[in-house]
């Protein structure tokens, strides 16, 4: 039994990889997380790419503080994984965004013992958020931190970075604060229908899928002309 955690960018159809979009078109049987209240982004971005007739398997995902509900929800998804395969023989789980980047199904491996697991790159929504302001990632010998925003954030290092990147970003104006001097986007929704880009200082978060970008205010690009 072989299961393909497969990246599917964003959510833009059209960032899928080839090779995402060669297992999407000819795997046997395909799994999507579906969290009660939230829209099953990950199918949305590959579904206009999902041959008629392909098995579609929803797999619970719980993200509450609740241990238990989250526990269940694992070994129910682990089942259900289980189920199809021992029928299809191999299958693919639809990851937004990158495979292997806060990607929910890293926490079904240890209860998918005997299953073969092979993990597929994807375009991350922070490639996709520096190519919407043309900024780079990083240049020369600088590099970029990327970091969540569930909680507080602690700048302390990160200014060695040329950029940073806040997924999931909840409090807007404490990163304003918290890196003075540096330009910043929030990006709301991106490659999803609704996209926003907004300069830091005009956004405010409207939902879970707020990305922000911080750049330096002295990066190579910048000093350049």
């Amino acid at each position: 039994m072989r299961l393909y955690l497969i990246g599917v960018g964003p959510g833009d159809p059209e960032l899928l990889t080839l090779r995402a979009l060669r297992l999407i078109q000819t795997l046997p049987v395909l799994f999507y997380p579906l969290e009660e209240g939230r829209e099953p982004l990950a199918l949305r971005a590959a579904q206009p790419h999902i041959p008629k007739g392909t098995p579609l398997v929803p797999l619970p995902l719980f993200t509450g503080g609740d241990p238990e509900k989250t526990r269940a929800a694992r070994q129910e998804s682990a089942r259900r994984i289980r189920e199809a395969l021992a029928r299809y023989g191999e299958g693919g789980y639809l990851v937004l965004g990158d495979s292997l980047l806060y990607a929910s199904p890293v926490n079904l491996l240890p209860h998918l013992e005997g299953v073969e697991v092979e993990a597929v790159p994807g375009i991350s929504a922070h490639q996709l958020a520096a190519a919407r302001v043309l900024k780079p990632l990083a240049m020369g010998e600088e590099g970029f931190a990327v970091v969540t925003g569930l909680g507080p954030l602690d700048p302390t290092g990160l200014e060695r970075f040329q950029a940073v990147f806040v997924y999931k970003a909840k409090d807007l104006k404490a990163l304003e604060r918290a890196f003075p001097g540096w330009k910043g986007w929030a990006f709301l929704r991106l490659g999803m229908p609704g996209e926003k880009v907004l300069p830091l200082d005009q956004a405010r978060r409207e939902d879970y899928w707020t990305l922000v970008g911080l750049w330096r205010a002295a990066s190579p690009m910048e000093g350049e002309g």
